[in-house]
């Protein structure tokens, strides 16, 4: 084969391969719903610990309407959880990405037949399957599963997802020309300027933000110190809901020039979590209000900042006027702007000293591990545990009633951390209830059970957040009431067992239901505490015998056992 020839050859296949390329991605995907797609939330959209890695869609606000597969595929993971997604499904695409939707009420019965057998053969109704490849093959449009609000859902919608089939980072599904209404611009509430002179004290100062004649502007200019950050309250909308969904890219430019971009095209599961790097995660534990940070911590290694100017940090060193703005855009092109002026304040702040004597602290590097040790308590931080460094504050505080402990007040917890720590008390407790006992964090003199493993004479668990923490004990077993049975009933026309389970101290750790010696499988949903076993053929004519075990985090068990005829 001559050179000429070997060069059309090559320059064919790569225009073959170049037109399929665009072949898949110029192809428009089945939408997920039949109905208008309404947003309840949006890519990116900040939440607790993680940034929203897909988009939510409304269902009219009820379960059981039609979930349709976007494109053919194969079902690659099923997922059933009382926690998280709930029930979901994973499609894996020929195109090289995988469709997710959670919080679902019931599969397809070809799918839920596979389902059930793993239930029974697991004797779980926790399961995580991966399908052979093509095991369930699901083509374009193909009903998969009916909507609903499993998991941790607070209401009844779709989450839905594409991610990258290779490494499964999650991508934009409003990059996927599916149809959504929206020509709202996002809506620009307040900005926090704060004081970053001291790097282990930051001082803000919240400025509301005026709205004439569609243009946001703020009265100025604005007294700033030497070295500042900016944040923003900003959230989107789109035609029809009242939703206030996230937005999907924030600018800063100072003087004219863009020092800070921030573009939610695609995330990463492995840098999720340094969203409590990114927003103000005191204005938001606090607070509840959510705020970009529009510059960048030492220890935050998210990838979505397409520009950073000196990490976004805004360093004055003349006392000249010095223009801001702020530019917050929704998926669909819609654009806020805020401009405002701040101007060096040459009159020093006086700064406020903590007179509390009682306070113990020392300086913990961020970079570095860190280690605080006490009389009766200490604390282990893993290296690059921080965000940035901290002054760490410990307090010694007063015993309450149901303690066996003093408190520890373990530095604040509007502080984040990125990875757990580990803390050690010392406690002398009865040997009848060492087993029974707990590290629990005390807020507003509530227990909330942490864990704990006792070495030697100390009690350890890891935490994931500054606190307040103590020693309690849980000898209470759980607590299991019948919903629609109870001993001697007769059946006639009911269908299903219902069940409420609590544990009002640790919390449930497991449960296991029989019917006639039989395992069977309830359902659990813990919003609702609910367990629910569905008729199938573990039920028989007659007399039937239901056991329901319950286990606490401290093995306080308590079993309920119910005769009845069906």
């Amino acid at each position: 084969m001559t050179k000429h020839k070997k060069l059309i050859r090559k320059t064919y296949l790569f225009l073959l391969v170049a037109l399929q390329i665009f072949c898949l991605q110029a192809q428009e995907y089945h939408p997920p719903l039949d109905s208008r797609l309404l947003l309840s939330g949006t890519f990116g959209e900040l939440r607790s610990n993680h940034f929203h890695t897909g988009i939510d869609l409304k269902t009219k606000g009820v379960e059981g309407l039609p979930i349709y597969a976007i494109e053919k595929g194969y079902i690659s993971r099923i997922k059933v959880s009382s926690f998280g997604y709930g029930k979901a499904l994973y499609i894996s695409h020929p195109d090289g990405n995988t469709s997710v939707y959670a919080h679902l009420k019931n599969f397809s019965v070809k799918i839920d037949s596979l389902v059930q057998k793993e239930h029974y053969n697991r004797e779980s109704f926790e399961i995580n399957i991966y399908p052979k490849e093509n095991e369930i093959i699901i083509n374009k449009g193909e009903v998969i599963a009916l909507s609903g609000n499993s998991g941790s859902s607070a209401g009844a919608h779709l989450h839905f997802e594409i991610r990258d089939t290779y490494s499964e980072k999650p991508l934009n599904p409003l990059d996927f020309n599916f149809k959504v209404l929206d020509n709202l611009a996002p809506v620009i509430k307040k900005i926090k300027i704060l004081d970053l002179t001291n790097p282990l004290k930051e001082i803000g100062n919240i400025v509301k933000v005026n709205k004439k004649e569609k243009k946001y502007h703020l009265e100025g200019p604005i007294k700033v110190s030497e070295k500042i950050g900016v944040a923003i309250n900003t959230y989107d909308i789109s035609n029809d809901c009242y939703n206030k969904n996230g937005v999907n890219s924030i600018k800063l430019f100072l003087d004219s020039t863009l020092i800070y971009e921030l573009v939610m095209d695609k995330l990463d599961f492995s840098t999720n979590k340094y969203i409590n790097a990114h927003i103000d995660f005191r204005e938001k534990k606090e607070n509840k209000s959510k705020y970009h940070k529009c510059y960048k911590l030492p220890h935050n290694k998210l990838n979505n900042y397409k520009t950073l100017v000196n990490n976004g940090f805004i360093k004055l060193k003349d006392t000249n006027i010095h223009n801001l703005l702020l530019e917050a855009s929704d998926s669909y092109g819609n654009i806020s702007r805020l401009t405002f002026e701040i101007q060096l304040d040459t009159i020093k702040s006086e700064i406020i000293k903590n007179d509390i004597d009682t306070m113990e602290t020392k300086y913990f590097s961020w970079l570095k591990e860190n280690y605080f040790k006490t009389n009766n308590f200490s604390i282990e931080v893993p290296q690059k545990s921080l965000y940035q460094s901290i002054n760490f504050e410990f307090q010694r505080k007063d015993s309450i009633k149901g303690l066996m402990s003093q408190i520890y007040m373990c530095h604040h917890d509007f502080i984040p951390m990125h990875k757990k720590a580990l803390i050690s008390i010392k406690a002398q407790i009865n040997d009848k209830l060492r087993d029974k006992a707990y590290i629990a964090k005390i807020v507003n003199n509530k227990f909330y059970y942490i864990g704990g493993k006792w070495k030697n004479s100390y009690l350890t668990s890891k935490i994931s957040e500054f606190g307040n923490y103590a020693i309690a004990i849980d000898t209470i077993k759980p607590e299991i009431r019948g919903v629609n049975i109870y001993p001697g009933k007769i059946l006639k026309k009911q269908k299903t067992l219902k069940c409420i389970i609590s544990d009002k101290d640790s919390g449930i750790k497991k449960y296991n239901a029989t019917l006639n010696n039989e395992w069977i499988l309830m359902s659990y949903d813990h919003k609702t505490k609910l367990l629910k076993y569905n008729f199938d053929d573990k039920i028989k004519k007659g007399k039937n015998i239901l056991e329901i075990k319950v286990e606490d985090q401290r093995n306080n068990i308590n079993i309920y056992y119910a005769e009845f005829n069906y």
